[in-house]
């Protein structure tokens, strides 16, 4: 497919890039996150660090970490940028969803498809709801709705309400299920990475609505939706080529063209703000920024290693970033 949209490669490391761009121009480089600290989480007692899908609350003021090689949710406080607290006794835990109360949130657990329910105040774990049969991945919460809907088993998705804490069912999926977004409306975007699709489902009738091909989809991995523009950005990721993000203009149902980024994004977040979309590139350990009314590029900031997962909070303009084998939570600031 010819991008509607002119694609810029970032075909050289972020170093690289600074000694060139210095050489070849009088103009300053510009740089898309300014770094403000890393954040050390608690100390591994064996192995290499694993951490997965970042969750700010910006309400509440705490970013959650699922740190599944400790089986332990890390809380942070994103005023003091301090590890404020732990629960423990989460296995393999992937992600985390919020909830209409700040101080309950559900955590996917990857190592039994359970789902567990904690008291991030207390710093205890309340419930634990047996919903996969193996595993639990990518958890979200659909406020409009009360849902908790969660990847289960690598082929359909759980539903949970969030009053009652009791499952409602299941959705069988054509593929395996990666990340996803959910719009103003409560409709479910959901990325399968197998299939080279994201579907549209209706969370409340378990139904399939509509299937997004085409437009570059390959592999698609995060999600990020601007309700304003009513666009939705797909990260697609194939190990070790360099991607891009697809945009569909979901109102008229037409493709936008492609956004190059680098080498396999994973997880995005999305300012509304200042209209910024930040895509963590594991690959090539840094973070990707568009602007998402022009569509294009801003700049790539270089990260830690396996910088796969990520966050941003609109009312302050900070983003986060988790350099997996480090064990670090990286801040920066939007510029």
């Amino acid at each position: 497919m010819i991008s509607a949209i002119r694609r810029i490669r970032f075909l050289l490391a972020p170093l690289a890039l600074v000694a060139v761009m210095t050489a070849c121009s009088a103009e300053p480089l510009y740089v898309p996150l300014t770094f403000q600290k890393d954040i050390q989480l608690p100390k591994e007692t064996a192995g290499l660090p694993a951490i997965d899908l970042l969750t700010l609350d910006s309400t509440s003021g705490r970013l959650y970490v699922p740190h599944g090689s400790a089986n332990t949710l890390e809380i942070i406080d994103v005023k003091t940028a301090q590890v404020v607290g732990s629960v423990p006794n989460l296995p393999g835990i992937k992600g985390t969803a919020l909830s209409s109360d700040p101080n309950i949130i559900f955590t996917a657990n990857g190592s039994d498809g359970s789902v567990s329910v904690v008291d991030v105040k207390l710093l205890k774990v309340l419930d634990n709801i047996k919903i996969g049969t193996s595993s639990a991945d990518a958890i979200d919460y659909d406020p409009v709705h009360g849902l908790i809907i969660v990847s289960l088993d690598s082929k359909s998705l759980g539903f949970i309400d969030e009053k009652t804490r009791k499952g409602l069912g299941k959705l069988d999926l054509p593929g395996k299920p990666e990340l996803r977004a959910i719009d103003r409306q409560g409709l479910v975007f959901q990325a399968i990475t197998n299939k080279d699709e994201v579907l549209l489902i209706d969370p409340v009738a378990r139904s399939v609505v509509k299937t997004y091909k085409g437009c570059d989809i390959k592999s698609p991995t995060g999600l990020a939706f601007d309700p304003d523009q009513q666009r939705l950005f797909v990260a697609n990721s194939i190990a070790h080529t360099a991607n891009v993000v697809s945009v569909v203009d979901v109102l008229v149902d037409r493709c936008l063209g492609t956004i190059d980024v680098d080498h396999s994004p994973d997880q995005m977040a999305f300012n509304p703000h200042l209209h910024h979309l930040y895509v963590a590139n594991a690959g090539s350990n840094n973070v990707t920024v568009i602007d998402t009314v022009a569509l294009k590029p801003v700049g790539v900031a270089g990260t830690g290693k396996q910088a796969a997962t990520i966050a941003a909070d609109p009312v302050t303009n900070t983003v986060w970033v988790a350099a997996a084998r480090s064990g670090i939570i990286a801040e920066y600031h939007d510029p």
